[in-house]
């Protein structure tokens, strides 16, 4: 008896080593997963980084993602240059050639979105030749919703700088700066203009996709990652591409759960959020991602002729195409021609 119990004990420990060993076994191998820290600021172009984590909590097959809020484009970009986070999710365009231009070694992978920002004006300006003598709001001299303004302005006789004021502020601020008085206007990323459309504190003069840049298809934010990463992880950058894809076609097939889902991240009531995606028809869109050499060429350009940039970098080199050219082709996708 004593003998059966002996074993018995014997059995039970062997059995419990055994577990314990699968356990610690399953958590090395979670552990041996990279995390992909993304940055990003509360504004509907950082929708589809957002969709990846809620719909995967975090956790795929190669790697975890965690989302960092910013509340400000310099602290998203220090973040980027310091190494604390990996990547922008998304990011203005011009401020990751900036990040590149500074000897920070950070690639685009993918669009993040087209279209989604707004010129917002104070509700008694109906014209943009009334924008004289005022002053509007920009998230940041490096970003291309100054390089949209620049262009919609000069298009339309106005001098920025001169006829036109600017000043740099974040874009949780703007509205309740409109709504104070202190600025006339701002030009940003959603939800900020529907924000300011429900609160009857501002109206939109004009939305980026009628503001025509030579050579891009609203271009503004893009998914870039600092290169160490992309070198040692590919495979977890090309499962992130994947997913960033299939979520822009999900959310352009769902607004309404899209704006569900990513409302908390955001600090938006879902309704905002599904607005500014979808009224009018295009205001905001995540289709045809693929990123173009000749794209980020044109506003680069802009950059080096407005003095933001002294001279320009290697555009071929800071776009890596090949992991949104094989989820194209993984899903069938066609790269649009313009």
């Amino acid at each position: 008896m004593r003998k059966l119990k002996i074993i018995s004990i014997l059995l039970a420990s062997i059995l419990l080593v055994g577990l314990v060993s699968i356990m610690l076994g399953r958590f090395a191998v979670e552990d041996e997963k990279p995390t992909l820290k993304v940055g990003y600021l509360p504004i509907t172009h950082s929708t589809l980084p957002l969709i990846v984590y809620a719909q995967n909590q975090g956790r795929l097959e190669h790697f975890n993602l965690e989302m960092v809020r910013f509340a400000s484009w310099p602290e998203l970009a220090e973040a980027i240059k310091t190494g604390r986070i990996d990547a922008g999710g998304s990011i203005l365009n011009t401020l990751a050639i900036k990040i590149n231009y500074r000897g920070v070694p950070f690639n685009t992978v993918l669009m993040a979105v087209r279209d989604g920002s707004v010129l917002i004006v104070r509700k008694d300006i109906k014209d943009v030749s009334e924008l004289r003598g005022k002053t509007i709001a920009i998230p940041s001299r490096f970003s291309p919703h100054f390089i949209l303004l620049h262009q919609y302005l000069t298009d339309h006789g106005l001098e920025p700088g001169v006829d036109v004021k600017t000043v740099e502020m974040k874009p949780p601020d703007m509205v309740s700066a409109l709504a104070a008085g202190a600025i006339d206007g701002y030009i940003v990323a959603e939800a900020f203009g529907v924000m300011a459309e429900r609160l009857a504190v501002g109206r939109v003069l004009i939305l980026s996709k009628d503001i025509e840049i030579p050579g891009s298809k609203s271009n503004e934010c893009v998914i870039a990652i600092r290169s160490e990463f992309i070198d040692k992880y590919p495979e977890a950058v090309q499962e992130f591409v994947n997913k960033l894809i299939q979520a822009g076609i999900w959310a352009e097939e769902n607004p309404l759960e899209s704006a569900k889902l990513v409302a908390p991240f955001l600090g938006q009531e879902p309704e905002t959020i599904r607005r500014a995606l979808m009224e009018p028809k295009g205001r905001t869109r995540f289709i045809d991602l693929y990123p173009r050499e000749e794209e980020l060429a044109v506003f680069q350009d802009h950059m080096l002729r407005l003095g933001l940039i002294e001279k320009g970098i290697d555009i071929k080199e800071f776009v890596d195409e090949r992991f949104a050219a094989e989820a194209y082709r993984k899903f069938g996708l066609e790269k649009l021609e313009w």
